[in-house]
Order: C-alpha cells, then sequence, then structure tokens
C-alpha cells in the first residue's frame, strides 16, 4: 500500500496536533502503521546519548544527564504522545512512539528512511513559513526521500511552530 507507514512528527503545539485527523484518515488510504516522533532539539537538552527513548524507563534515565525539570516535561509529552497513540491503535493503527536527540530535518530524514516510512504528516503554520523560520522547513522536504502531507494550521497563540 502506498501510505502503509507514515512519520507524524510530533511536538505538542497546536501545528502537530491538527496533524492528527489526518493520519486517522489516513487509514482509509491503507495506513497501517503510525511512527509519532518527538525530537529534542540539541538548544534545549545539550549532549546526551543519540538513541531511541522508546519508553518512560529509558526517558527517567536521562536524569543527571540533563535538568530534571526537563526530563519531567519529556515524560509529559511522552504520556501525550501515549494518549494520541491510544485513538490510533482504537482505530486499527499500530503505533510507535519514539524520542530521538539532534537536528529536526537531520532525525526525520534518518528515522524515514530507517524505518521505511511511506509519508511524512507534517503540521506546520504560517509562522514556520516566515522569512526566518522557512529554511527548517525546505531543510525537512530535502532530508526526508517520501512524500510529504503538510497540514497547515491557524497561528500558535504566541508558541512557534517548527523551528
Amino acid at each position: 500500500m502506498l501510505f502503509e507507514r507514515v512519520l507524524y512528527p510530533f511536538d505538542m503545539r497546536k501545528a502537530s496536533l491538527g496533524v492528527k485527523p489526518y493520519v486517522l484518515k489516513l487509514k482509509e488510504a491503507g495506513c497501517k502503521e503510525v511512527h509519532m516522533l518527538y525530537v529534542l532539539l540539541p538548544s534545549e537538552w545539550g549532549f546526551v546519548a543519540k538513541e531511541e527513548y522508546d519508553s518512560e524507563d529509558k526517558i527517567e534515565a536521562l536524569r543527571g544527564a540533563i535538568d530534571d525539570g526537563y526530563v519531567d516535561g519529556l515524560i509529559r509529552i511522552f504520556r501525550r504522545m501515549k494518549e494520541i497513540a491510544e485513538e490510533f491503535e482504537a482505530s486499527g493503527i499500530k503505533t510507535r512512539i519514539v524520542l530521538i536527540p539532534g537536528e529536526l530535518d537531520e532525525t526525520i530524514g534518518y528515522y524515514s528512511k530507517e524505518y521505511g516510512i511511506k509519508l511524512v504528516a507534517l503540521g506546520i503554520t504560517d509562522e514556520s513559513l516566515s522569512f526566518f523560520r522557512v529554511g527548517k522547513v525546505l531543510d525537512i522536504i530535502k532530508a526526508v526521500g517520501s512524500p510529504i502531507l503538510i497540514v497547515k494550521s491557524p497561528e500558535e497563540d504566541g508558541a512557534k511552530g517548527l523551528e
């Protein structure tokens, strides 16, 4: 199937949350598996092992390497992703949740190639397309070899979209 395996980059902002209904609708186009990916940007965490953090235990193990408050935030993000994953699972879509440190474009590009992703479902806002930030969106488009579904959402009310 064309869209059997979908990558859903997730960052808790309105733009990424707005992608969820489209991913659910992709079930009708043959989606069987969704990979939810949160990228830990270097400016936020510094230097930690570049590995896949796919459980609360692995995230907890980051205590000491990064600030406890940041670890608590990552656990809240992971739990929110699990809530969304339960919706996907209830509709018959197998779901994997993972947090990976790295640059946004490189990590999304690497992950999509490594796991045979057929479609990347990316949420953006007008802010993402501003003169100073559009480069990040273009970098993701260049880094990904598969088709990209771009879902444009309204402004973030002060929060930043993909940077």
